[in-house]
């Protein structure tokens, strides 16, 4: 079964570890977990991704002026994405940018194997200025080191389905890769990386799909996936492990 931007985020691994349907994973909880509002515009390079019908449904991550990052698993056909936003219902927010796209590019590797390289880059229909509300980050060339503390943010939805008002930010600690591999045999894949899982239950979940996981002030990866049942402690979520991509990255920058 293939993850998909409409399907809970999530779901296929409380499938292979718990048993669960469909319908009861959609109803677990989802946001960012046991974290806080972002201090405003404290994480310019966010974005929010709109459908067609003007829905909310994952993030991304300004790169360059003309350029997102998501995850491979966000796909549409076309995207309106919003930009120095705090409030997801503040698309006339002082300082934000709504801006249409139509291009959108998955990694060629995407889901092969199964859930492996899950990012894209989305080209705006046109560049954007940066500003103090509104700001590109680099990628991280480096991979990430175990114990490095790094913050994600995101609009996942609560526990009542509905989406917080306001950015969400939590830190979370990365986990050994040796860790990693261990609990998510036999999907992991060297694409992927683990943060979370601690005793504090801190956590990304569905709605944070495509965001930013910011380590050492560089881009280290997208929220990717994870269990049924987020913000289980020993249980920490997988990200896309962007270190591995930059010249994949770079190469769709400079020539689309």
């Amino acid at each position: 079964m293939m993850v998909t931007a409409r399907t809970p985020w999530g779901w296929f691994l409380g499938h292979l570890f718990l048993g669960v349907t469909g319908s009861l994973a959609s109803s677990a909880s989802g946001r960012i977990i046991q974290g806080q509002d972002c201090r405003p515009h404290s994480q310019p390079w966010q974005a929010a991704l709109f459908s067609e019908d003007n829905v909310f449904f994952c993030s991304g991550v300004l790169v360059h002026p003309r350029w997102v990052l998501s995850a491979a698993h966000c796909l549409q056909d076309s995207y309106t994405v919003g930009l120095g936003l705090h409030s997801l219902e503040g698309s006339q927010e002082p300082g934000s940018r709504m801006l249409e796209a139509h291009l959108s590019i998955q990694h060629p590797n995407y889901n092969d194997p199964p859930y492996a390289n899950d990012l894209m880059l989305i080209k705006l229909n046109e560049s954007v200025m940066e500003s103090s509300t509104i700001r590109r980050i680099p990628v991280a060339s480096q991979c990430p080191t175990p114990g490095d503390t790094c913050l994600v943010s995101g609009w996942g939805r609560l526990r009542n389905g509905r989406l917080p008002s306001l950015l969400q930010c939590v830190n979370l600690s990365v986990v050994s890769e040796e860790t990693c591999q261990l609990l998510y045999d036999p999907v992991y894949h060297l694409s992927m990386f683990c943060a979370g899982g601690g005793p504090d239950r801190k956590d990304t979940c569905n709605g944070d799909s495509g965001g930013p996981i910011v380590c050492n002030r560089s881009l280290q990866g997208l929220v990717s996936m994870g269990q049924g049942e987020c913000g289980q402690p020993g249980m920490p979520s997988v990200y896309t492990n962007l270190c591995k991509f930059t010249t994949w990255i770079q190469t769709i920058i400079q020539t689309g």
